[in-house]
Order: C-alpha cells, then structure tokens, then sequence
C-alpha cells in the first residue's frame, strides 16, 4: 500500500490539532483555580456576567482535553473532535472580540481555519461518515 500525500498530511493535522487541544486542558487541569481566576480578569469589562465566564473557564480545559482525546484516537471520533474543537474556538472568539483583543482573535480564527481544513480533509479522503 502506498501511502498519499493526502494522507500524512491529514495525519498531520490531526496530530498537530489534537496534541494542542490535548494539551491545552491537560497543563490547566491541575492548576483550574488559578486558570480560572487569572483568565477572569480579563472579562471583567465585557457585558458577560461573571457566573458565565467562570462557568465557561471551569468546562474549558476539560473540553479542550477531551477534543484532542477525540482527535488523537482518529477514525469517527477525530471528526466529531474537529467540530466540537471549531465549535468551542467559535465561543473563545466570541469572548476573545468582546475584550477588542483582536490580536488574540486573529490567533483564534487560524485554528477555525485548521478545523475548517480538518474537517474538508475527512471528507476529500473519502471518509463519508454520518
């Protein structure tokens, strides 16, 4: 069997995306306290209320860790790790424009542009799955 250039490079990404959502959640697990409270901070101007934000920052490492789990283990699961990963970016860039860092934003849309990429890529291998 020959292996494509397609192929590594959608191993790639899915190697460079899921070791980066991976560990994203797995550096901040045990330090959520002060994750939580240092990121905070930072939302304390915006009109989100500080029960959202805080109730988001608790949930985000542990999404963050399960999507690159997802992405990792591949086959079906490295799709729905793709989504929710573009999905939970979706929400960081909404926060992250509230704040008018848009620097950070800037950052935020190349890993949608990743995911976006991602995700096209599982379907251009074939991999049609529902």
């Amino acid at each position: 069997m020959t292996i494509t250039s397609g192929q590594l490079s959608r191993l790639v990404i899915r190697i460079g995306l899921g070791i980066n959502m991976l560990m994203h959640g797995l550096v901040r697990i045990p330090k959520l306290n002060a994750f939580v409270t240092k990121t905070a901070v930072g939302f304390a101007n915006t009109v989100l209320p500080p029960l959202l934000t805080k109730s988001f920052l608790y949930a985000l490492p542990f999404a963050e860790f399960t999507i690159g789990i997802l992405i990792l283990v591949g086959g079906p699961f490295s799709k729905w790790g793709y989504f929710l990963g573009g999905l939970t970016v979706g929400a960081l860039l909404f926060g992250t424009t509230l704040k008018e860092d848009w620097a950070g934003a800037g950052n935020q849309l190349i890993y949608v542009i990743a995911f976006y990429l991602a995700l096209r890529g599982l379907d251009e291998s074939g991999r049609r799955r529902s």
